[in-house]
Parts: structure tokens; C-alpha cells; sequence
């Protein structure tokens, strides 16, 4: 296990604009994480169902899917760092449109708009990200980040998040609303810190007119990458099929109370602050998918106890193996990152946006209508199988790419 002084050393190490945009997405998680627990049971609240939950998070996937045909020619256009806080504005106007939703419609729109701005950061992040990393150090950096400082934040927001409620009276609409502004002016905080920290870097805004160009291009005579991307696809799946349906079915079919669903989110968060770096330095050292074959097993197992667990206790374990989950993205991620050159770095990740988002929104509209009509259960259950049956064997079929040397032009 690695220890917090070394996991900071790490971290300090590596160049300014991975710290900023590492330190950016720490803060970003702190805020989602305060919110997260309890933004399907306020939906609820205002009216919505299961399948209007999943079609807000299936509408506001495929907006994240159609900008990323256009990001990497917005990047081009107009820089990295502005559209960096662009998308930021955006989260943050989001968080706000919740905090004064006085119904489900409004609340559904500021769950797109969410899915939006995050589309547009998160590409950005994604960005700096891959320009400022070497692949010999790449997993042990994002490790860092998902461990340490994502990873502390994420155990601090369901504990913000639960104390805010219970200072306020219980599970109650008026008792919830508060953590969307608090989430609001803490957006605010972290638009005004990028702005100051972050200098020009990744992609620099060009002269001359918008012009879009054809993402699909970095695609061209690598079949290697289309295989990666129905992986990556099937890896995104449970952030709109699984993740915004966890605290609500724990709430309304386990009967689980603010501070069991805290304590699921905050088992989670610690799992990832422990496990993030050491995880991320062995897959630097024995290779991306052995990890990644795992903590399969790990996750799938998180999906079963929850349907199947009838306690308080095994909730919180639900959720504390359930922390793999993120570090299984970041490894993922910096396959992804190993697939291709710098030069066509931004074409890529909007393109493996645009899959993803695509992917997951029919899968996330789906997962609202098997909720209504079928039960929570099976959403999981779905998930699972989705999981066993075609993400694993396709990733077998997947070179290594921790030691890959790419020419100029990719291959």
C-alpha cells in the first residue's frame, strides 16, 4: 500500500498542467461526490420516474456523444484552457439549475446540462493529460490523481453531503436542495482557480476561421483502434447504466438511510485512495490488462451483493468493491491514451467520447425502462452479464500497450 508522503511526492513531481487539471478534477469530485448519493432520490422526489431518470442521463450522454464529433475542432479553434472553462461554466450552471428546480423537468435539464459541461472539461482534462505524460509513468500519475487527491475527496463529499442533510432535517426535497448550491459556489471556486493556475497548453487556439474537421479520419487504416473503442464503450457502461441507479435502488428497494448510502459512497472513495496508486504502478510494471482482468471480478461481485444483500452491512461492502470501478477507468484510460500519437491525441478522445456517450445513452434509456418495468434489479443484473460476455473477451483479444512506441504516424 502506498503511503499519502509518497503518493505526494508523486504527484509534485509531475508537470504544472497535469498538477492543475489533476487538482481541478480532485475538487470536481469533492463537489460531485457531496451531490451524488442523493440526486436520484431528489429526482424522485421532484416527480421523476426510472425511465425519466435514464432518458435525462441517456439525452445528456448523447449530447456529450454529438460534442465530441465537434471538440477537437473547438479545441483547435479556440485553445485548450478556454475551453477548459467553458465546459467548467457550464457544471456549474448546471449545479445551480438543480438547487432551483421546482420540478422533474427542470431537474432532468440541469442533469443534461451536467453531462454537457462535463463532456467539454473532460475532454480537456483528457487532453492536458495525455500531452503532459510519458506512457513509462502514465498509470502511476493517473493512480495518483484517482488515489490521492480524487480519491481524499471523494471520501470527504458523502460525508459533507450526509452531515448537510442531517443538519437540516432528514431525506427531504427542502433538506437536499441546499447541496446543489453549495455544489454551485464550489464550481465557482474551481472556474477561478483553473483560470489563475492553468497557462495555454495541450491543444493551442489557431487563426483563422471554425473549421470542423472529421474526427473519424484518426480511424483510417488502424483497425486496432475500433476494437479498442467497443472496449472502451462496454468499460464507460456502468457510469449511466449502474452508477445513477446504485443510492436509489439502495434507498427504495434495500430501504437504506442518508447515512448507509454515505457510507456506501465513502467505502467506495477509500477503496480508491488506497488501491489508486499501487494499482496504477503495477500496471506500469506487469502491463494495463492484467489489473484490468482483476478487478473484474471485483466489480461484478459489487453488482451481485447489491441485489442480493439484505442488511445495512452488506450495502456498505456493495459499495466499498465497488470502489475498483474508478481505478478500472483509469487504467483503461491510459490505454487509451497509449493507442495513438500526440498530434492526433485530441481527434481521439473526442472520437472515444462520441462512442462512449453514443453507447451509453441507448444503454442508460434502456436501463430506465428495465427499472419501470422489469425492477432495479435487473439493471444490475444486465450490466453484469454485459460485463462477462462480451467487455472480457474482447479485451483478450486486445494487445499490451504499456511498452508500444508509435512513429508520426501512429502505427
Amino acid at each position: 500500500m502506498a503511503t499519502a508522503p509518497g503518493a505526494m511526492k508523486v504527484f509534485a513531481s509531475l508537470p504544472k498542467s497535469w498538477r492543475v487539471t489533476a487538482t481541478r478534477a480532485s475538487f470536481d469530485k469533492l463537489i460531485y461526490q457531496m451531490v451524488f448519493p442523493y440526486l436520484g432520490i431528489y429526482l424522485v422526489g421532484l416527480g421523476a420516474t426510472g425511465t425519466t431518470l435514464g432518458l435525462a442521463n441517456g439525452f445528456g450522454m448523447a449530447l456529450s456523444a454529438l460534442y465530441g464529433l465537434l471538440g477537437a475542432s473547438l479545441l483547435r479553434r479556440s485553445g485548450t484552457r478556454l475551453v477548459y472553462l467553458r465546459g467548467l461554466g457550464i457544471v456549474a450552471l448546471a449545479y445551480l439549475m438543480l438547487g432551483l428546480s421546482g420540478g422533474w423537468i427542470m431537474g432532468m435539464i440541469g442533469v443534461m446540462a451536467w453531462w454537457l459541461g462535463s463532456a467539454e472539461s473532460g475532454l480537456c482534462c483528457n487532453v492536458v493529460c495525455g500531452f503532459s505524460l510519458e506512457n513509462k509513468m502514465r498509470a502511476t500519475a493517473m493512480g495518483s490523481c484517482e488515489s490521492v487527491a480524487q480519491g481524499t475527496m471523494s471520501f470527504l463529499g458523502p460525508a459533507i453531503g450526509a452531515g448537510v442533510i442531517g443538519l437540516l432535517g432528514g431525506m427531504s426535497i427542502a433538506s437536499l436542495r441546499p447541496l446543489f448550491f453549495i455544489a454551485f459556489a464550489g464550481e465557482i471556486g474551481v472556474i477561478l482557480f483553473v483560470k489563475r493556475s492553468l497557462g495555454e497548453c495541450g491543444i493551442l487556439a489557431a487563426k483563422g476561421p471554425l473549421i470542423f474537421a472529421n474526427p473519424f479520419r484518426v480511424l483510417k487504416g488502424k483497425k486496432h483502434l475500433g476494437k479498442f473503442v467497443a472496449v472502451a464503450c462496454l468499460t464507460n457502461l456502468p457510469t449511466g447504466m449502474v452508477l445513477p441507479f446504485t443510492q436509489l435502488f439502495a434507498s427504495e428497494a434495500k430501504s437504506a438511510s442518508p447515512y448507509v448510502l454515505g457510507a456506501m459512497v465513502t467505502g467506495s472513495a477509500l477503496v480508491s485512495l488506497l488501491v489508486g496508486l499501487p494499482l496504477g504502478r503495477l500496471a506500469d510494471r506487469i502491463g494495463r490488462k492484467k489489473i484490468l482482468y482483476a478487478l473484474a471480478p471485483i466489480f461484478l461481485a459489487s453488482n451481485l451483493i447489491l441485489v442480493l444483500g439484505s442488511n445495512p452491512f452488506t450495502l456498505i461492502f456493495s459499495g466499498v468493491l465497488l470502489g475498483v470501478y474508478p481505478v478500472t477507468m483509469v487504467i483503461g484510460a491510459a490505454m487509451a491514451f497509449e493507442q495513438v500519437p500526440s498530434g492526433e491525441m485530441g481527434d481521439w478522445m473526442a472520437l472515444l467520447r462520441f462512442f462512449k456517450m453514443a453507447m451509453g445513452a441507448v444503454l442508460t434509456i434502456l436501463a430506465g425502462l428495465i427499472w419501470d418495468y422489469l425492477g432495479g434489479a435487473w439493471v444490475f443484473l444486465l450490466s453484469a452479464f454485459i460485463d462477462i460476455a462480451i467487455r472480457l473477451p474482447l479485451l483478450a483479444t486486445m494487445p499490451e500497450t504499456l511498452s508500444i512506441k508509435k512513429d508520426a504516424a501512429g502505427r
